[in-house]
């Protein structure tokens, strides 16, 4: 009967029951009436579970066996005081005589009460199983996670687990350390340690009051030092640290801002659907690059906040690719598109064939003879081809190769055509491939040593290959402009690493180190929160250097230009690539236009280190 009753119990107060608590107590009472009890014996049952335990008995073998209730338990008699639910590792501690760290107990209660289950699952291996799998790569000083931060149940707790772990392990990328999933977390561990680590930084920082937060860093720091002052490196790094307070510290500002001091940080969740799920909300409706997300109560409501996270905005890659990966086969037209025999490549073979016909007698007295400077003037060419050395030698390399070719071809055949079919020739008597690369990449060669050496034809043919490329650059951007499905693809480009649509229909907010950008931001920086309407004045620049998008709008009744991104079109390989990549930077001047805004609306609320705010677990003595 006891069990039952304690089994019907927990469905309405949950598995931690208390039996000193008094609001347990009412609902035991409660339950009792429904089911036909009187009040006399509901105090009787009352009196008895008071001194109910649940031990496991030992075993012959000396082991426990499984948990059960008692009167009152006796170790005398082999009796072992255990919770009933308690944790596999618990279990393990039980059978040893270990003790039960109650605290942590107490920490999974609380964790279970907010997310359940996945806020009390460890990760997938044990201690004692990682620590014999890392023995090699074990940092010299051992960290050891705060017991304020273990113990936070706003923190799902395998991730207090994969923290401590990460910082007790040197780099090894022949291990595989590198990848998250070295560390047992499961299917959330696909990605690179360190980028994981720094989410889960700021994740768990922003949970925290300020005391626990400050004591939290502090940790973490100090292990950072100690690894280096050991010459050892880690996966979290002082930049990492930095970025984490950063993040912390602006979202808990963006928070104040949006909902003033009485708000609760009630949960955190990874970009993980069973934790999305299991703070009751929909995965479904999460924003385009969510990295971490909270649940917030205001006023008996709980909101969520999703966050996007991003070191920096200087330099930020939005995209990088070729011309042809960027648009579909059919947003372009024909005479710019760079998939198979295209019009781009055509115009560069005809130049290169022009300035073989034109200057022939120039090019075989060139080939036939060899200058004292020779190699001084090779260098030079291969460095404006190429600012690697590694490519600068290859370039040196294959030059050389053909013209010691050149020269035993000329020797059994005085009568020897310069042209295109000659080059394809050359490069295949050596074993080489003859691709268009390969052979437009000695042409360009050829031309830009003959151009070193005076020869004015050479010279127009080196300007006319960039200026093939540069003007097929400058028409790819002018047609975006034009183009409402070209710059739809592109804008698509900026939306998976700049998620400005997201934000502005209030799926997420981004978080920049220590700058934020929300829909408030948004207004701050185009004069409106409405992404559409930003769209409709997005243009782009064709004659910036490099080209960009920018915003062309009124802010506050005044007319302004905010560009966002820059659009790099070049030739991968000036003159012989036969393609152009396609790379978007976000423009410097949008960075400094965020940093700005963000830096008013926010900058006040609180300091930029250690924030104290109304967060959950912020207490009253802090």
């Amino acid at each position: 009967m006891i069990e039952k009753i304690l089994k019907d119990w927990k469905k309405r107060v949950g598995n931690n029951l208390d039996y000193k608590n008094t609001d347990h107590l009412f609902e035991l009472g409660s339950m009792l009436t429904e089911q036909g009890w009187d009040s006399e014996a509901i105090g009787i049952l009352i009196e008895n579970l008071k001194e109910i335990d649940i031990v496991r008995k030992k075993q012959p073998d000396g082991s426990f066996g499984s948990a059960y209730t008692v009167k009152k338990h006796n170790p005398d008699r082999g009796q072992q005081l255990v919770k009933k639910d308690a944790s596999p590792e618990d279990l393990e501690k039980v059978d040893k005589g270990e003790p039960i760290d109650t605290e942590k107990d107490n920490a999974d209660g609380e964790r279970e009460k907010i997310g359940g289950k996945v806020y009390t699952e460890p990760l997938e291996i044990t201690d004692k199983e990682f620590q014999e799998k890392n023995k090699e790569n074990q940092t010299k000083t051992n960290f050891e996670m705060p017991d304020v931060v273990k113990n936070n149940p706003k923190i799902p707790k395998k991730y207090t687990q994969f923290i401590e772990r990460v910082l007790n392990t040197k780099k090894n990328t022949k291990d595989k350390n590198n990848y998250s999933g070295y560390y047992g977390i499961g299917k959330a561990g696909a990605g690179n340690t360190d980028a994981n680590a720094g989410e889960l930084l700021s994740m768990m920082a922003t949970t925290m009051n300020r005391k626990d937060r400050a004591e939290f860093f502090r940790a973490v720091d100090e292990q950072i030092a100690n690894a280096k002052a050991n010459g050892e490196k880690l996966y979290v790094t002082q930049a990492w640290s930095r970025s984490a307070k950063e993040n912390s510290s602006a979202i808990l500002r963006m928070m104040y801002d949006k909902y003033g001091k009485d708000y609760e940080i009630a949960g955190s969740a990874w970009d993980i659907e069973e934790e999305f799920e299991a703070l009751g909300q929909d995965y479904a409706k999460k924003g385009y690059s969510t990295d971490i997300m909270f649940t917030v109560k205001v006023d008996g409501e709980t909101l969520k906040e999703e966050i996007s996270l991003k070191q920096k905005l200087k330099n930020q890659r939005l995209w990088n690719g070729t011309l042809s990966s960027a648009f579909e086969d059919d947003v372009l037209p024909k005479h710019l598109r760079q998939k198979g025999d295209n019009e781009f490549q055509k115009s560069q073979v005809k130049n290169i064939e022009n300035f073989y016909t034109d200057n022939q007698p120039n090019i075989n007295e060139f080939l036939s003879s060899e200058a004292d400077d020779f190699d001084e003037t090779l260098n030079i060419v291969a460095k404006q081809m190429d600012n690697k050395e590694t490519n600068q030698s290859l370039i040196k390399d294959d030059f050389r190769e053909f013209m010691s070719q050149y020269k035993k071809d000329l020797a059994e055949n005085s009568d020897l055509v310069f042209n295109r079919d000659y080059v394809k020739q050359n490069l295949k008597s050596q074993g080489k491939s003859a691709s268009k690369r390969k052979m437009d990449k000695i042409s360009v060669t050829l031309g830009r040593m003959m151009n070193e050496y005076g020869d004015e034809a050479a010279g127009n043919f080196v300007t006319g290959q960039k200026n093939i490329a540069k003007e097929q650059a400058r028409e790819v951007a002018e047609y975006i402009n034009k183009s409402d499905e070209a710059k739809e693809s592109v804008l698509k480009k900026v939306q998976e690493k700049l998620p400005l649509k997201s934000v502005s229909d209030g799926d997420e907010s981004i978080i920049l180190g220590e700058y934020v950008i929300n829909k408030k931001t948004m207004e701050g920086v185009f004069g409106t929160d409405d992404w559409s309407q930003v769209v409709e004045q997005l243009k782009v620049n064709p004659d910036a250097d490099p080209p960009t998008i920018e915003y062309q709008g009124k802010v506050r009744g005044k007319d302004v230009v905010v560009p966002i991104t820059t659009i790099g079109i070049r030739e991968d390989g000036e003159g012989y690539g036969g393609a152009h990549k396609f790379e978007m930077l976000v423009a410097e001047d949008f960075g400094k236009n965020v940093e700005s805004v963000s830096r008013d609306i926010f900058g006040d609320q609180e300091p930029i280190v250690f924030p104290d705010s109304a967060a959950t677990l912020r207490s009253k003595e802090d």
